[in-house]
């Protein structure tokens, strides 16, 4: 597994390069060692990449690419935010996050208890934005940027001058805001304060992986793509539009992409971005068809 080193702070890239499944986790090996967001691949190779015992895990948020590793670890205590904390208690909680259909959710449910490793913890810490921890001669804050999901947390490595940015990956697909817990304004708020930060090195959970150069044009860049898909919706919305139609348009996945959530996650989205712009008074809604406003 390959890897690069800040300090006692070790970036462990998944297969890949973090590609979903797979992920980039991040390794402290410190007086008191912890592990956030273990990965698919991690789980292929701890032994060669975690030889030291854990003493505590941090999950950014609930999803199953960030939780697979965390039945290695059954005795580290779970360190969570405390709005994403009860999905990892119950897995019908999980699922009533992720706001699938109840076909998506018989088919997925199997998956992520054999494929990710999903057990349910009861002893979970439950994270507060600003909360600081100590490993000995690292310490890192939780920042909360909410929007993926209501708790996703980012990791500031101040001394280090590093960002874990999550599921806030950086890569040219933009951000995703998909889950019943989801919020568009939230998810645009978030990525400016991860702009306002100022971390010289961001580190994504997926394929960007570890950027140092020009971080802040780097998030502009994947937050500008939120309005480009705003765009697309509107350019759509000037003939009156049904939410099926909208969903079928797949302004933000491929048409070509065919997994069993991904009518799901395309209708969670869109209604999101139809939200907004109704609030901005750019888009009309009559029951039925959503229009784009004129004048």
């Amino acid at each position: 597994m390959q890897g690069k080193r800040f300090g006692r702070i070790h970036v462990l890239l998944g297969k890949n390069n973090g590609k979903y499944p797979h992920g980039n986790s991040i390794l402290i090996d410190d007086d008191t060692t912890a592990l956030i967001d273990p990965s698919l691949t991690l789980v292929e190779l701890h032994r060669q990449t975690v030889p030291r015992h854990i003493d505590c895990l941090f999950n950014s948020h609930y999803h199953e690419d960030h939780f697979a590793g965390n039945f290695l670890f059954p005795d580290a205590p779970l360190h969570i935010h405390a709005l994403d904390a009860p999905a990892l208690r119950s897995l019908d909680t999980l699922f009533d996050y992720y706001g699938m259909d109840r076909g998506a959710t018989e088919a997925w449910k199997p998956v992520v208890v054999e494929k990710y490793h999903y057990q349910p913890r009861e002893q979970i810490v439950e994270l507060a934005d600003g909360a600081v921890f100590d490993f000995g001669r690292t310490r890192m804050r939780v920042v909360h940027t909410p929007g993926h999901t209501a708790g996703h947390c980012c990791f500031f490595f101040e001394k280090e001058g590093l960002l874990f940015v999550g599921d806030w990956d950086l890569t040219w697909f933009g951000p995703v805001y998909a889950d019943a817990t989801s919020d568009l304004d939230a998810t645009i708020a978030s990525l400016h304060s991860i702009q306002a930060l100022g971390a010289p090195t961001l580190v994504s959970f997926h394929e960007a992986g570890i950027c140092t150069d020009n971080a802040v044009e780097v998030v502009q860049r994947y937050l500008n793509v939120i309005y480009e898909r705003e765009q697309m919706l509107l350019d759509f919305l000037t003939l009156p539009r049904t939410l099926e139609e909208i969903v079928k348009r797949r302004i933000i996945y491929r048409k070509d992409y065919n997994v069993v959530w991904i009518d799901a996650v395309e209708r969670n989205s869109m209604l999101l971005h139809l939200g907004k712009l109704m609030r901005e008074g750019r888009v009309w809604w009559d029951g039925e068809r959503y229009g784009r406003t004129t004048g």
